[in-house]
């Protein structure tokens, strides 16, 4: 498997019949992170999702307190991602214990985890069917992000936080995306720059968007947590954000995590 490429994704695909294969792949790939993302889910150690939900803010005195279910994929995504042993990650733990074929359309996804970047996006434009065209407020790069979901419901100027995976061409958001919302124009500059200051980075100099994440759940964004099933279908859903300080959630709703699981049978017991 090669490197992927890191430079703005062109958008000239979305013109030509490349379209219907650019979905295809993409669909095969969300299905095959999917399933990956739940192997992963279930070797976290418990202490590992204590340092995450401390650095969130939802982890407090010694029980977690979640303002929606939907927060616990936010907090699985950073503890798989952010939280180092040694310095490594879940996912960079795995390639080293549990080693995928490296032809397999698994260690593509690895690779593509293994290089994710989280920063604040804005959505310049809305390619219905497809995605959207986002800029990354942090390094000026535009790029193409295949989300079915995303293209039908996002609309230019929205800001939002989001981890994105790249593959060959495109990018997919990772995790669950945190809309900030469509600040006025004359607003946006100066609430983009406050919330891009507090991206800090790790010891190690790996950066650390849990002051991000933390912000954006303080202004509301779970409020409308976006997160796809493996198909391109909405699994996250508008609701009204509500304070639950015994970090109870809907039990019998499936796990925002991916599992396919019962909340209840999940991060529940996890939390």
């Amino acid at each position: 498997m090669g490197m992927q490429d890191h430079s703005p994704c062109s958008t000239t695909a979305t013109d030509s019949a490349d379209r219907a294969e650019i979905v295809s792949r993409y669909k095969h790939l969300r299905a095959v992170g999917r399933r990956l993302n739940d192997k992963l889910v279930q070797r976290l150690s418990r202490d590992v999702l204590d340092e995450g939900g401390r650095k969130l803010g939802i982890f407090q005195g010694d029980v977690f307190v979640f303002n929606s279910e939907d927060e616990t994929s936010v907090l699985m995504d950073y503890c798989l991602y952010d939280v180092r042993r040694q310095g490594r990650n879940a996912i960079e733990q795995y390639l080293i214990e549990s080693p995928p074929d490296p032809e397999s359309d698994e260690m593509v996804c690895l690779g593509a985890m293994q290089h994710a970047i989280y920063s604040l996006f804005i959505v310049e434009s809305v390619v219905r069917g497809l995605g959207v065209t986002v800029r990354d407020l942090c390094s000026d790069e535009t790029i193409l992000v295949v989300d079915l979901a995303f293209g039908s419901t996002a609309e230019p100027g929205l800001v939002l936080a989001s981890r994105l995976l790249f593959h060959d061409g495109f990018a997919m958001t990772g995790g669950a995306a945190l809309p900030i919302g469509v600040p006025p124009e004359e607003e946006r500059e100066a609430i983009t720059q406050k919330l891009s200051q507090v991206l800090t980075s790790h010891k190690d100099g790996c950066l650390d968007p849990a002051p991000l994440i933390q912000a954006c759940l303080e202004r509301g964004c779970s409020s409308d947590i976006h997160y796809q099933g493996p198909t391109g279908e909405r699994a996250g859903r508008p609701h009204q954000r509500s304070r639950n300080p015994s970090g109870k959630s809907a039990r019998n709703a499936p796990c925002p995590c991916g599992s396919g699981k019962k909340y209840k049978h999940c991060c529940l017991k996890r939390s």
